[in-house]
């Protein structure tokens, strides 16, 4: 009797821990035909990215202007990203002015925010120079009430700067504020050979930290590859398992 009271312990054992295993969650490998890891994009955010056109982005790195660089790196990085997704170009700094008032204006709208527009923001970045001024805040006034304007959803700004404000205001205070009003906007911010600039790095860092965004400072094309997918989310194969537990 004891036996069969025993045996029947085991049985009800063997028969819960299997039923609670089917229900636990699997391990995944998840792999392509290549036996890489396949990430995906996942991005249903309204994207723009500002880039800064300032007369210092004609500096050099490794014999290379900085603004070359940059168009270089967001055309190869949009390149990765599915059609769908929603983005558009603003920049600052790309026309000259005599007067501050016309150089500090100097923000434009190139392409809106939409999908499938790749092609059109590589079109549109072969004619820019960087001549001008650094109007940050003005940018960010004319991209959340006229380039936003309407949109439902998420929306986030890239910012793509080499240096801090020229134009008298103040990107942190504006972020700070935006967030008293909006909750609905992310501000990345892409810190481009700024780290021999402590003030620069503090501003921009604070826009980003205020704005619940992500701060990345580049110093070359290889960085500011990596720090761009990684704001837009762009993940490259690699090897190996992922385990879901």
């Amino acid at each position: 009797m004891k036996k069969i009271y025993l045996l029947s312990i085991v049985i009800f054992l063997f028969v819960f821990l299997a039923i609670n295993s089917s229900f636990s969650e699997p391990e995944i490998n998840i792999y392509d035909s290549a036996d890489n890891y396949k990430a995906e994009t996942v991005n249903n955010q309204n994207i723009l990215i500002i880039l800064d056109c300032s007369y210092s982005m004609d500096d050099k790195i490794d014999g290379q202007r900085k603004i070359d660089i940059a168009k270089t790196v967001i055309n190869n990085v949009l390149e990765e990203l599915p059609k769908n997704i929603n983005v558009g170009l603003r920049v600052y700094g790309h026309q000259d002015g005599f007067l501050f008032f016309d150089g500090c204006k100097a923000t434009e709208l190139l392409v809106p925010v939409a999908s499938g527009t790749q092609n059109i923001i590589t079109e549109k970045m072969k004619k820019l120079d960087a001549v001008g001024w650094t109007p940050i805040c003005y940018s960010f006034e004319q991209a959340i009430n006229n380039d936003f304007s309407g949109m439902d959803g998420k929306k986030r700004i890239i910012l793509v700067s080499d240096g801090m404000e020229t134009c008298g205001g103040d990107p942190c205070q504006f972020a700070v504020d935006l967030m008293k009003k909006r909750t609905d906007i992310t501000i990345d911010v892409i810190g481009f050979n700024i780290e021999s600039d402590p003030e620069a790095v503090s501003q921009l860092k604070c826009v980003a930290l205020a704005t619940y965004g992500k701060f990345y400072t580049a110093n070359n094309a290889s960085q500011f590859t990596d720090s761009l997918k990684r704001s837009l989310n762009v993940q490259e194969k690699v090897q190996g398992k992922i385990f879901v537990k």
